[in-house]
């Protein structure tokens, strides 16, 4: 005799594909770590080839020297405020007074007091003990770029000069260094003499404009123009 088995109509069925939820949880965590580690490995090789491409030398620079482009030369066509000759000139130094003008010519003059002082460039410091005077050559200027508009120009032995004042004697600058000049018109570029002292020093006051002219009466025969 057979039984009949009566359906479970309330219990639902299933399917016989579809895994139990702690089971699909942990398959899902699975490949996520797996594709997590894949992730990695492809990052770490693709370090490894962009490091490996940096340090190691392409093959184009091996092969020879390098090849400067063009692009890569200096500009000559192009202004700047480089101290730079503005005559031609073969000679960077055509006029240095330390070594140029005898000393016997400096101490003969009263310009000895102490030794003749080189400074920066082609400047030369002399004392007179009362005052002071520098001679310097400049090459990278030219005398008309060196005169003031209010220099008074003349003519020293032969020779294109102009005579001016840095710092005239006046009430308020008693303290400080009274300066007048005298450029010379050279070759090269410009010789200036300067001559410069302290009122609280030299209290007797100098002529600076007259001796500075003096000197430079004396002192033209050495300069080379």
């Amino acid at each position: 005799m057979v039984e009949s088995v009566a359906t479970d109509r309330y219990t639902p069925r299933k399917p016989g594909n579809v895994l139990p939820t702690k089971l699909r949880g942990g398959v899902m965590a699975a490949k996520l770590r797996l594709l997590s580690a894949s992730t990695g490995l492809v990052a770490a090789l693709v370090s490894a080839v962009i490091v490996g491409w940096q340090s190691s030398p392409s093959d184009g620079a091996a092969a020879g020297p390098l090849q400067l482009d063009v692009t890569d030369l200096p500009m000559t066509n192009v202004s700047t405020t480089i101290k730079w000759p503005v005559i031609e000139t073969t000679d960077p130094s055509p006029f240095d007074p330390c070594n140029d003008i005898p000393f016997d010519a400096i101490q003969r003059i009263g310009l000895a007091f102490t030794p003749p002082e080189p400074e920066d460039s082609l400047r030369c410091h002399y004392d007179a003990g009362n005052y002071q005077m520098a001679v310097e050559a400049f090459v990278w200027r030219t005398y008309e770029q060196t005169i003031p508009a209010d220099a008074v120009e003349l003519d020293i032995d032969g020779h294109r000069a102009a005579q001016y004042w840095i710092m005239k004697p006046t009430d308020w600058n008693d303290r400080w260094w009274v300066t007048c000049m005298i450029a010379f018109k050279t070759s090269y570029g410009v010789i200036q003499q300067s001559l410069f002292y302290s009122p609280i020093h030299s209290p007797e006051r100098p002529d600076c404009l007259q001796i500075n002219l003096q000197r430079a009466h004396e002192l033209a025969p050495y300069y080379k123009f």
